[in-house]
């Protein structure tokens, strides 16, 4: 019945063009909910004003009277005394006497109880004087009123002022070092289920207040925790809290970082990074009882700063439900997170090549434990050995193949140039081959941003397993045979096997210094979870657009960081001041490194590729014939260990391979950063024929 009423409402409002009852009521409802959390969070002082605005009424009448109660008693001083409740629930929730935290109660609340007492007393003389019962009382009583009133109100909150300093002592004093002040960004389950557990009198956090990630709730009250503003402004509202005192020594993010508003979410970080504030979040519920309460330090690749992309899951699921997958490196990183994401998906059959034993054994437990209805079958193989590989192929003839295997470090390769190219040309032939024989969907080749305009071995090599892939796509096309070829190229993954952020974090552990490079260095960045999710969706697009054979998939990387920055930054937020508690030494760029790492090759063309996220690179192309002609040449020269003649082929396959290479930089040339202390370059000695040692590598991983 409401509902049609409310039809008709609508239907006769949109006539008149009038403003609906939703649209005239939205911005009363919000104030209406902070009025009411603020009357609920200050309840028992609610409770004292009522009754001390009673008891100054009943007392002023009777020292207007002479000290004694009026012969009218009941007729007159009960409706005033009634009014007089009613008025002070109305009048002072609106004067904002609540919004003041009784801790802060100093003489700068003097006036704000003038003014709430001025209009409660005002309003109660107006009213009465309106009703006949009591419009005989003599103004002077609501003057009295108001001499009582106000010192009342004031002890009200002296004593609940009192009354809450010592239950924090008491409380700090139980904790030994008192509780650590933080403030909870996010007003979520987790954050329920968290201050609920604060209740435990052994925890060592203590809110001072919540930043909502929605704008309307300022002033509201969560379990007694006051929001204080939202993500957009929560910089200027934590300011205020400086002014009474409780600056945070922490910021807890209650939900994922993914979960907030990106812009928000980084202005935040970034303040409390130049305030030395160590910014932390929830690492699970079930870790709520623990003596951290499931808090752990907030990384880098928490709060990469640029928006992760979404991705259709349902267009993948599509893709992968009841088909035959194949990854090669399937215990690596990338291959690990590629095994996990596509098992979501509910494969037929999940098959899975992987060269070290461990990795093998440790994604197969994993797999075990969290997909196990999911059929599986894992082998300990080199996709060096084409024999090995071709046979896996043909007993499970797999739909889908993804080639994850490579090896992936610029100075390993550099010192390896013969096992780089057996891993990354011949392995990559390898499989793609396979794909072909058994008649696969596709093959996605993994590729990396140092494959452009390279100028290390690595780079090199991974550059031909491109030209490789592109290759056999043009041959699809020109044969009109099914299995199609991508490449999907990207930049550095934070989190990676003896990639840049485990490292800082072990440095930053033992004390520092960090070792960074160079300090001009940049790398692009990706969380490895967003680049196997674009990974996937570009596999997926890349079967169904209409594009031309051998195009290579480039994900949208956002700006380059510097990489010194990122040192910084981890050092901020681990709560240190970076080059005075932690050092940052600069060791000098390696043989073949860059100082900014690119996307497209210079003989690339690219447009956009039709897919969010990802863009298309036209590379020129090497013939078939000649590349696999070169490609056998390569695979001589590596198992005879011919590391001149390995880099002399290379140097025919890929433009510009060698011509720009950087050489080491000694230790002396570097010069500290501009305006940064203690800033130390690695001693000399620590140089060994052109190369830092191992212990002072900054590793920067391929993504791989």
């Amino acid at each position: 019945m409401y509902e049609q009423e409310l039809v008709k409402l609508k239907s006769g409002l949109e006539k008149d063009n009038l403003v609906e009852p939703e649209q005239l009521f939205a911005g009363v409802r919000p104030k209406l909910k902070q009025k009411l959390a603020e009357l609920s969070a200050n309840r028992r002082l609610v409770i004292g004003d009522v009754a001390a605005s009673a008891i100054s009424v009943v007392m002023a009448v009777v020292l207007a009277n002479g000290g004694a109660l009026p012969a009218q008693f009941g007729s007159v001083l009960v409706p005033l005394v009634l009014m007089s409740c009613l008025i002070a629930l109305a009048i002072l929730p609106m004067s904002g006497i609540y919004k003041r935290h009784t801790r802060s109660t100093s003489l700068r609340d003097v006036t704000l109880i003038v003014r709430a007492s001025a209009l409660s007393v005002g309003a109660l003389a107006l009213l009465g004087s309106a009703v006949q019962a009591t419009a005989q009382i003599p103004l002077a009583v609501y003057f009295i009123q108001f001499l009582l009133v106000v010192p009342a109100f004031g002890t009200l909150r002296v004593l609940a002022r009192s009354t809450e300093l010592t239950r924090m002592t008491q409380s700090q004093s139980t904790d030994g070092d008192g509780k650590i002040p933080v403030i909870l960004v996010g007003t979520g389950a987790s954050c329920d289920l968290f201050v609920r557990s604060l209740r435990n009198t052994e925890s060592k956090y203590q809110p001072v207040g919540i930043i909502d990630d929605a704008r309307n709730t300022q002033g509201l009250y969560f379990h007694d925790v006051k929001i204080i503003g939202s993500l957009l402004d929560a910089d200027a509202a934590i300011e205020r809290l400086k002014y009474y005192d409780e600056l945070p020594q922490r910021l807890l993010l209650t939900e994922p970082v993914t979960h907030f508003e990106s812009d928000g979410i980084r202005k935040l970080t970034r303040w409390a990074e130049a305030n030395s504030i160590t910014v932390s979040r929830l690492t699970g519920l079930e870790e709520l009882g623990t003596e951290n309460n499931g808090i752990r330090t907030v990384n880098p690749e928490d709060i990469l700063d640029r928006p992760q992309k979404a991705v259709e899951r349902s267009m993948l699921r599509e893709m992968f439900q009841g088909r035959r997958v194949l990854i090669t490196g399937a215990g690596g990183s990338i291959g690990s997170e590629l095994t996990r994401q596509i098992a979501s998906f509910e494969p037929a059959e999940l098959v899975m090549i992987e060269n070290t034993e461990y990795n093998a054994y440790s994604i197969d437990m994993d797999l075990g434990q969290n997909f196990p209805d999911v059929a599986r079958r894992i082998y300990v193989a080199d996709i060096r050995n084409a024999g090995r590989v071709n046979a896996i192929f043909e007993r499970h003839r797999p739909e889908l193949v993804f080639n994850a295997a490579a090896l992936k470090h610029v100075p390993m390769v550099e010192l390896n140039p013969c096992e780089g190219v057996l891993t990354n040309v011949i392995g990559t032939r390898n499989v793609a081959d396979a794909a072909r024989n058994v008649g696969a969907i596709a093959m996605v080749q993994v590729s990396t941003d140092k494959a452009v305009n390279s100028t290390s071995v690595m780079g090199a090599t991974k550059r031909v397993a491109e030209f490789y892939v592109q290759a056999q796509d043009r041959v699809t096309n020109e044969t009109d045979e099914e299995t199609r070829f991508f490449s999907v190229r990207f930049g550095n993954v934070l989190g990676s096997s003896g990639s840049l952020i485990p490292l800082f974090q072990r440095q930053i552990s033992e004390g520092g210094p960090l070792t960074v490079t160079d300090p001009k260095m940049e790398r692009y960045f990706m969380t490895i979870r967003e680049a196997v999710q674009l990974t996937l969706v570009a596999a997926a697009k890349g079967l169904t657009l209409e594009n031309s054979h051998g195009e290579i998939f480039v994900l949208d990387m956002g700006r380059p960081v510097k990489i010194v920055d990122l040192a910084e930054r981890m050092i901020r937020l681990a709560g240190l001041v970076p080059y005075e508690d932690v050092d940052i030494k600069f060791i000098g760029i390696r043989q073949g490194e860059k100082l900014f790492e690119e996307l497209f090759d210079v003989t690339e063309d690219h447009r956009e590729s039709g897919i969010p996220g990802v863009a298309s690179a036209i590379p020129e192309g090497v013939s078939a014939a000649r590349l696999r002609a070169m490609i056998l040449k390569l695979e001589q020269a590596a198992h005879d260990g011919n590391d001149l003649g390995v880099k002399k082929l290379l140097k025919e396959l890929v433009p510009g391979y060698g011509a720009n290479g950087l050489r080491p930089i000694d230790a002396k040339e570097l010069t500290a950063r501009p305006g940064k202390p203690n800033i130390k370059p690695v001693p000399t000695e620590s140089l060994v024929g052109g190369f830092t040692r191992p212990d002072a590598l900054e590793t920067i991983t391929a993504g791989r």
